[in-house]
């Protein structure tokens, strides 16, 4: 079971743990250095530190300060040099997890298996002064400097060159990730769906995140495969812009070509917040055509049946539990969404959001599609359902489609969205439209 914890908290670990693992691994090759090398050994104390700064201090402006601090050079030089900072990511994870690897787990079975087998630690190196008759010093083989024949020396450079170059090719591989989506087209059954709608065709896009790493020309094109399906209605839910206020009109010149014949729907994503104007940011999206949802409900028809099209802010989703508990939202959100809809009536509810969704099937929701958690967006690994990813640490629901276990009546699909949030990378979790059937 997932941990019940805030994607801002997850951040601020992460953050720590590689400030941390850098700083050990970096401990790690000082510790190879011979003690007497003074002045060697600080001044590459003072080079590692550098290092560390310039590769984890973008990191915590993107997944701790970007919210509240985030000026357009920082974010032109990160869009620049993204590819060259990833590749040394890469390799100082590769680099270091080695020192890390041999330091706390390799030499320690080796001592212990020597220990078990009684075999004898290797002698000290005997180095002779220049008559050749005497010794001159002890330098024992596990704390001073190792002599590697030429050979083995050049061997070893070039599996460590070749190793570099590896990671580096997978690391700008995960970085071109972003821009490969993929169609996922899925049927659902939604039992109180009118023999009128069965059919019905959505397509779905979640989390643009208009920004450096998601361009006017990148959002084009999904907006051209998301006109090519050839849907009812489109859904785009939430997220339209990254962090900054500007970021939303170059979303609006691209969407402004969306078209379907039922129309257009959204609702916002906790990212249309931090630009501090989020009117603002819904005024330029609806007049762009697409028609925004915030804490209300409208019909859409076809065939002279209706399906109930429900949407809520960001901000508000968690008012759905005191209304649980007390019949009554704070502030009328839950019950403005639900005003006017007939008992039994089908409702499609967008949610930025997928967290709530135990509490928002008891509501009857028949089907609720979400986004938000970008699939996990680097993903280690997948095994059916399971995600092994920091979203699956904050959210019971990743990507693919859910079934309620308060209400087995209600659904949930979560996109992968199409953007990225911190570093522009995707791994095992290509970007996503999606094309769903009503049956």
């Amino acid at each position: 079971m997932p941990f019940n914890l805030s994607l801002h908290l997850l951040q601020l670990i992460a953050v720590a743990v590689i400030v941390a693992f850098h700083w050990l691994a970096a401990r790690g090759v000082l510790r190879l250095i011979d003690p007497a090398r003074r002045a060697l050994r600080r001044n590459l104390r003072l080079g590692f530190i550098a290092l560390i700064i310039l590769l984890d201090l973008p990191l915590a402006h993107l997944f701790v300060f970007y919210k509240d601090f985030h000026p357009k050079v920082l974010d032109t030089l990160l869009h620049d040099f993204v590819g060259p900072f990833l590749a040394l990511h890469a390799n100082a994870a590769l680099f270091g997890g080695g020192i890390l690897l041999h330091r706390y787990f390799i030499a320690p079975v080796v001592r212990w298996l020597r220990r078990q087998n009684h075999v004898p630690a290797k002698p000290a190196v005997h180095l002779e002064d220049a008559s050749g008759t005497a010794p001159a010093a002890e330098l024992p083989l596990a704390d001073g400097p190792r002599i590697i024949p030429a050979r083995r020396r050049f061997l070893y450079t070039a599996g460590m060159a070749a190793a570099g170059y590896v990671t580096s090719a997978s690391a700008l591989s995960a970085m071109e990730g972003t821009t490969l989506h993929r169609l996922e087209r899925v049927v659902i059954k939604v039992p109180n769906l009118p023999e009128g709608l069965k059919g019905t065709t959505i397509a779905m896009i979640s989390d643009i995140h208009s920004s450096v790493f998601m361009t006017r020309e990148e959002m084009d094109i999904y907006v051209r495969a998301l006109n090519r399906l050839g849907t009812d209605f489109t859904v785009v839910v939430g997220d339209f812009v990254n962090s900054k206020l500007v970021e939303v009109y170059p979303f609006a010149e691209s969407f402004a070509a969306l078209k379907a014949p039922l129309g257009v729907y959204g609702v916002t994503g906790n990212h249309d917040y931090y630009t501090n104007d989020i009117e603002r940011v819904v005024k330029e999206v609806e007049q762009c055509g697409i028609r925004v949802l915030r804490n209300e409900n409208l019909t859409i028809e076809k065939n002279g049946e209706k399906l109930w099209l429900l949407g809520m802010d960001d901000t508000d989703i968690y008012d759905v539990k005191p209304y649980l508990e007390t019949g009554r939202s704070p502030r009328g959100t839950i019950e403005n969404i639900l005003r006017g809809i007939p008992d039994g009536a089908p409702k499609l509810f967008l949610c930025h959001k997928p967290y709530p969704f135990e509490e928002f099937s008891q509501l009857g929701m028949d089907l609720m599609l979400s986004g938000h958690t970008h699939g996990g967006q680097v993903v280690i690994g997948q095994l059916d359902n399971v995600n092994l990813s920091f979203a699956s640490l904050a959210s019971n629901y990743v990507a693919g489609l859910y079934r309620a276990q308060s209400n087995r009546r209600s659904q949930l699909y979560v996109s992968r969205g199409v953007g990225t949030v911190g570093l522009p990378l995707r791994l095992n979790c290509p970007p996503e439209i999606t094309h769903i059937t009503l049956v």
